[in-house]
């Protein structure tokens, strides 16, 4: 026992001191911490890979949804399932070998559209481990994100949009605010919005009377198709003024019969009354007699032929009359004519005369407009006033354009297209740079037009932010209550005048340019029709009475109106985006012709059957405008 221990003990110290082939042992001992170390590698390799995946799916559904969430206004099944399908497409199940793939999507009230996405990823080596899968899980969330933005509003106001239409807009043009109101997450951001309704013209009231637009843009004297009121008949007007009272005592007694007839200066002879020293136009001394009293003293002669007499005394009313030349009205000429229109572009009220009877009479003969003859009126050089009817009118706003050319091309924009420039400021010494207050009252044609006027225009006004999802302003909602639906459609009215009212280079730069040298802002108009352009060559329009302004088309060419009109539309598009603006188009309830899509940027152009689509439309643009971002 003893000398086998010693043995063991020696062969257990040898083979212990031994190093000679210990390789094998020593690796075979390290492999599975290798493994380990290896394993875990690829596997943590792996995850990270499809985590990456994964999020950026997540990412991108979750943006398709809040784009859809945009586009329809609700969130329910059929958004969701753009979103998991936008998921899908961007997330390679089957190439990362990952199993139990799950996404869900949930909207929230401040516009958010929040994912979760879930996959389960097998591992390769880890399993040896007990290790044999690695849970992935990812958040995602979108939001609208908006930079500062001015957005006009160019909206078509015409007879058509009444009723469940006008309604229509209001709510999608307070919807639109809504959307952005949800997009601003930086209460520095300023967004400003602006309007022009249109249909024959636009109405510059506000613009006039805020000091916007001077009242020097506006012609003081401008020409009318109106009426003129002829004075040529020669009368005259008789002035006559009581000299004095004298009274006379026949010679002799007198019976009362002669007596009476003496008064009427007819005894002891037959004479005039009255007697007159002149004749016309030159002065003229009048003499009348009247019978003033009998006296009773006797009586005279035998028997039956008795009669009785007495004194008789008369009295004679002197006058001296003198003439004045007067002119008769004589009838009204239908003309064009310069009107002073000084105090009507002040927005005072003004008198002028708006019928006339045959003996009304003036001091001067000639022919006059109706204000010129209210202002003789005022003067008192005007005879019997009770044949003046007389009414007075003030300014609505609503504007004649400048001057223009009846051209078909307008690319380019000839020079005396002076309307279709939206940044030409008008010259004091230049009347056809200068705009003309339209005077309903003042144009006359076959008979007094019609001339129908859309609400005010506004400037850019900066509207407050809040964290009220569903808050409107209230001037806003003011403005759309008193938004009215009359006219025909005019759709190159509207376009001009919201291309001046955007122009960083126009009339009303200062306002459009307010803080342009502090902060980088976008600028938009969103134009909304319910119709094809429309125009009509006998109603008062912002170029008046095509039959006789002719400013469109030349005579007898009234086939072509429309198509002129449709011309100017597209050129003044490109001007307005030439100048930075983007310009977003949506046909209401009526086809999207050439003309409308070729005047959106880029394909912005959108059609909406009817007023739910159009308000989802309006939140759509309001989405691409705030630009859809990630958020944390």
């Amino acid at each position: 026992m003893t000398r086998l221990s010693r043995k063991g003990e020696r062969f257990l110290r040898n083979l212990l001191n031994d190093r000679s082939g210990n390789t094998l042992a020593i690796a075979a001992a390290s492999l599975l911490p290798m493994m380990a170390l290896i394993g875990g590698g690829v596997d943590i390799s792996r995850t990270y890979m499809g985590r990456t995946e994964l999020q950026a799916a997540c990412d991108s559904g979750v943006l398709a949804g809040r784009r859809a969430l945009s586009k329809s206004g609700s969130y329910g099944a059929a958004e969701k399932a753009k979103a998991t399908a936008m998921f899908n497409f961007n997330f390679n199940a089957t190439g990362l070998d990952v199993e139990n793939v799950s996404f869900t999507t949930t909207d929230n009230e401040d516009g958010e559209v929040r994912g979760v996405a879930t996959a389960t990823l097998p591992t390769l080596i880890m399993r040896i481990f007990e290790k044999d899968t690695v849970e992935l899980s990812v958040n995602c969330m979108a939001e609208l994100q908006i930079g500062n933005a001015d957005i006009m509003f160019v909206l078509d106001s015409t007879g058509s949009m009444g009723g469940s239409k006008i309604q229509g807009l209001r709510d999608a043009v307070e919807d639109f605010h809504k959307t952005i109101n949800q997009a601003v997450n930086d209460n520095r951001t300023r967004i400003r919005y602006g309007f022009v309704p249109y249909s024959v013209t636009v109405n510059a009231k506000n613009l006039v009377s805020s000091g916007a637009m001077p009242t020097a843009y506006f012609k003081e004297l401008s020409g009318y198709q109106t009426r003129v009121a002829n004075f040529h008949n020669q009368v005259w007007v008789e002035d006559t003024q009581n000299q004095s009272t004298q009274y006379e005592t026949y010679s002799e007694e007198i019976s009362e019969n002669d007596c009476y007839n003496y008064g009427n200066n007819r005894y002891p002879n037959w004479g005039s009354n009255p007697i007159k020293d002149g004749t016309a136009p030159n002065p003229v001394t009048s003499y009348e007699y009247d019978f003033e009293n009998w006296q009773y003293t006797r009586r005279v002669g035998r028997g039956w032929w008795k009669t009785k007499v007495g004194w008789c005394t008369r009295k004679i009313n002197v006058a001296y009359t003198t003439y004045d030349t007067a002119w008769e009205f004589s009838g009204w000429d239908y003309r064009w004519d310069d009107i002073d229109t000084s105090n009507f572009r002040d927005l005072k009220s003004v008198p002028y005369v708006r019928n006339l009877d045959y003996n009304a009479r003036v001091d001067v003969n000639g022919s006059y407009d109706p204000v010129e003859l209210a202002k003789k009126v005022d003067a008192g050089e005007t005879e019997n006033i009770d044949s003046w009817d007389i009414s007075s009118s003030t300014w609505d706003g609503c504007l004649e354009e400048r001057q223009t050319v009846a051209e078909w091309d307008f690319d380019p924009i000839p020079d005396g297209a002076l309307d279709l420039s939206i940044s030409l400021i008008p010259d004091d010494d230049k009347s056809e740079t200068q705009w003309v207050p339209r005077w309903r009252d003042q144009v006359w044609t076959s008979n007094n037009p019609s001339a129908p006027c859309p609400a005010e225009m506004m400037l850019l006004r900066e509207v407050t932010l809040t964290d009220g999802a569903d808050d409107v302003p209230g001037w806003l909602h003011t403005y759309l209550n008193g938004l009215v639906a009359t006219g025909n459609t005019y759709h190159d009215i509207g376009m001009i005048w919201g291309g001046r009212l955007t122009s960083p280079n126009g009339i009303f730069a200062e306002n459009v340019n307010k803080d342009a040298e502090k902060i980088s802002v976008s600028k938009h108009i969103i134009f909304m029709t319910d119709g094809q352009m429309q125009p009509s060559t006998s109603v008062y329009s912002a170029y008046g009475v095509e039959n006789y302004y002719h400013r469109i088309a030349p005579p007898g060419d009234s086939w072509s109106v429309t198509s002129r009109h449709n011309a100017r539309f597209s050129a003044v598009c490109e001007e307005i985006k030439s100048e930075g603006t983007t310009i977003w188009v949506v046909a209401f309830g009526t086809s999207m012709t050439d003309e409308l899509r070729g005047c959106a940027s880029n394909g912005r152009a959108y059609y909406s059957s009817n007023s739910e689509a159009l308000r989802n439309t309006f939140k759509y643009i309001a989405a691409q405008v705030a630009d859809l971002r990630l958020g944390e």
